[in-house]
């Protein structure tokens, strides 16, 4: 199947991306669950987490323990990296 132009420009945002606050992962996690077609309430599930945690997250209105949003990037397939600045 191809991928259009815009779809391209579109993986490639979500691909690499500089996080400034815990809000900019939890739109990066929720576009990941959306592209994937994966419900809120079956990744909530799938990381042991309540639905509505799940959705403050998503929207950036509540932090969580960095194990959460690793679990959830593990389930979504995103790769977190940390690397010093120059």
């Amino acid at each position: 199947m191809a991928c259009s132009r815009e779809q391209d420009d579109e993986l490639d945002l979500l691909r690499r991306r500089q996080l400034l606050d815990a809000s900019d992962l939890g739109g990066m996690i929720r576009s990941r669950r959306e592209r994937l077609g994966i419900a809120q309430f079956e990744l909530a599930s799938m990381a042991g987490i309540d639905p509505g945690n799940l959705s403050k997250i998503e929207r950036g209105s509540r932090r969580s323990h960095l194990d959460t949003y690793l679990k959830l990037c593990g389930i979504l397939g995103i790769d977190l990296f940390a690397e010093a600045r120059s």
